[in-house]
């Protein structure tokens, strides 16, 4: 709930300049990546390289940086927004339109997709460091991982912004479906933990940054200043919400029956099939529809 809400409002503040999101999360990714290295780094320090590990100072550091955060959040100054008379028909109105209702749907594919990868790729990597061998620095790995994802996105973030405007939302949210095939088959096949680190750095950015800024920055161009934060709400809502919801589930069910490499190549073969469904209705339909690169009109 927290972190939904806090990104919501912050979408909301950027206003006008969706285009420019990226650059915003810029500071949060490298917080989040340094942070998610250092936490699991003492992790393994404090649980002397064992197999058992011991969480406290994971426990402690955020009680630190929640403290933190909220004295930062007290000093903030925020912009005025103007407030809808009439929310609900605002959004009804949305809902009328066959474009908004597909994006929506394919939202929700994609938030399922990154909910399996987001919950179960470090639990993959603990059983691949098993295999391995790499079990004693397995926290440590781990760390890697969280920091070269961030990283990735930090490096990326920044062409968000370009990308979508050459490119619009349509082929965008297409391009980012088909790293997600690449991202996925190649973490299925990796031959060591440290492999995932790569992995991560190189697609990350180009699977899950690109989805989302384009899905934050879509719900953004078709409401109004006045709903914008509950159009956006509901965005993350299907995404990351029901879609991670979804994710988990069916991921949770296929990792039982296949096992953990299986199961990441059947979300590949998955999320190729939904590129090109995507990439046929956006052709035949949606690129007619959808905002082009530089509309900030609603459909």
């Amino acid at each position: 709930m927290g972190i939904v809400t806090s990104l919501n409002i912050n979408n909301a503040i950027c206003k006008g300049e969706q285009m420019k999101y990226g650059k915003q999360r810029i500071w949060g990714e490298i917080s989040y990546g340094l942070v998610g290295f250092l936490v699991r780094y003492i992790i393994d320090i404090w649980s002397q390289n064992k197999i058992y590990k011991t969480y406290t100072p994971a426990f402690l550091l955020a009680f630190i940086f929640i403290s933190i955060d909220l004295l930062c959040c007290k000093n903030l100054k925020l912009p005025r927004i103007s407030r809808a008379t009439n929310i609900c028909a605002d959004i009804y109105a949305l809902s009328k339109y066959k474009s908004i209702i597909i994006f929506f749907c394919f939202a929700v594919i994609v938030g399922a997709i990154d909910g399996y990868i987001i919950f179960f790729l470090l639990w993959y990597e603990e059983d691949l460091a098993i295999k391995t061998g790499y079990m004693d620095k397995i926290k440590l790995i781990e760390g890697l991982t969280v920091a070269a994802e961030a990283f990735g996105c930090v490096i990326f973030l920044p062409l968000s912004g370009r990308i979508l405007n050459k490119f619009g939302y349509g082929y965008t949210f297409n391009l980012s479906l088909v790293f997600y095939v690449l991202r996925l088959g190649l973490i299925s096949i990796a031959p060591s933990p440290w492999w995932i680190v790569l992995i991560e750095f190189l697609l990350l950015g180009l699977s899950y940054t690109l989805s989302y800024v384009t899905t934050i920055a879509f719900a953004d161009v078709i409401s109004s200043s006045s709903v914008s934060v509950s159009v956006q709400g509901i965005m993350s809502g299907l995404k990351e919400g029901f879609g991670f919801a979804v994710g988990n589930l069916v991921g949770s069910m296929l990792l039982k029956k296949f096992g953990g490499a299986l199961t990441l190549q059947i979300f590949s073969i998955f999320a190729a099939f939904c590129a090109l469904v995507y990439f046929v209705l956006y052709i035949t339909y949606l690129k007619h529809k959808l905002p082009g690169k530089n509309s900030n009109d609603l459909i």
